[in-house]
């Protein structure tokens, strides 16, 4: 089958160098490639046409030049040779994905030698994962032809994916094991710990303990996962109250106290979206309630304040879901 291509040429003016990376960029989220070092080629649509039109002109209104072409190859063998132009960049971008999931499968067999699957490197895993998954729907936006290299690391994924399911799997048993209810009443005035450097899920669950569970709590802030005697750990690995199974340390104290206030749902689910990054709920609030917090975190670097200014906006968000909710 013998394609038609669009032909790309541009020439930019020596003192110009932020309208070449401009075109540079554009060129690439297009999916045009570079041809023999000399043309940038991409198979012909009406839409790519019209991007590229659009290109040329910008490029001419800043007193550079461009032109673009319609043509077919000549024949089979000149089509094969401009594909393999597109499988070379295309796996390359595929290669690099490809080592970072080995790099993945790796830290995840780790992880299950020693018996150390915490919590927080579960969430970079699976972090990561989706990350992979995000670039691999990019890169096939912007390819047209099939990728070698894409079934090998679809596959790849497909195993992390698996990891991740099994340990999911495995939690949600140990939880069903361990789970029984707890008595608020058995947690009061008691000294409570957590991992330093707080962020969104264990600032809520500090404002939590505090509102809902034992308003008398006095919390310490360890620089390890080290568990103290005669203290009530959360989210911590090994600890009753931190991540199980879909849920973040906020949703699993919740839960395990029996909390039943409907305004602590929305708070939870807007904790989840920030803390585990995965939009299982989508709550529009939690981008702008994470850039707050992010900005608290900038002007105050010690836990015990960061907490405490903090608190507040929990205490907005329940009055808010109480009164609108």
């Amino acid at each position: 089958m013998v394609n038609t291509w669009i032909l790309f040429i541009h020439q930019i003016a020596q003192d110009a160098p932020t309208l070449r990376v401009k075109v540079w960029r554009n060129l690439k989220k297009y999916g045009a490639v570079l041809f023999k070092n000399a043309v940038y080629v991409i198979p012909h649509t009406k839409q790519h046409e019209e991007m590229l039109q659009w290109l040329c002109k910008q490029i001419k209104d800043e007193g550079s030049d461009a032109s673009l072409f319609i043509t077919k190859s000549m024949n089979n063998a000149q089509d094969e040779e401009m594909i393999q132009c597109f499988h070379e960049v295309c796996n390359k971008e595929y290669r690099a994905l490809i080592i970072a999931c080995d790099d993945m499968a790796k830290k995840a067999e780790q992880m299950e030698e020693t018996g150390n699957i915490a919590d927080s490197a579960v969430s970079e895993l699976k972090k990561g994962v989706n990350e992979i998954l995000k670039n691999i729907e990019e890169i096939a936006r912007t390819y047209f032809f099939h990728a070698p290299q894409k079934e090998r690391l679809v596959k790849k994924t497909e195993f992390l994916e698996k990891k991740l399911a099994d340990w999911q799997e495995t939690s949600k048993r140990e939880v069903s094991l361990m789970h029984k209810a707890y008595q608020r009443k058995d947690f009061y005035g008691k000294k409570w710990i957590t991992r330093k450097d707080v962020f969104i899920d264990r600032m809520a669950s500090v404002w939590l303990i505090r509102k809902f569970i034992d308003p008398k709590a006095r919390f310490v802030f360890l620089s390890d996962d080290k568990i103290v005697k005669d203290a009530i750990p959360f989210d911590m690995y090994g600890s009753a109250f931190t991540h199980q199974g879909e849920d973040c340390t906020f949703e699993t104290l919740i839960k395990a106290f029996g909390l039943k206030d409907p305004a602590l749902q929305p708070i939870a689910e807007i904790v989840h979206d920030i803390d585990l990054e995965d939009d299982k709920y989508g709550r529009k609030e939690a981008e702008g309630i994470e850039h707050i917090i992010r900005e608290l975190k900038q002007q105050q670097k010690d836990d015990k304040e960061l907490i405490e200014k903090g608190s507040g906006i929990f205490d907005a968000l329940y009055q808010y879901f109480r009164l609108f909710k």
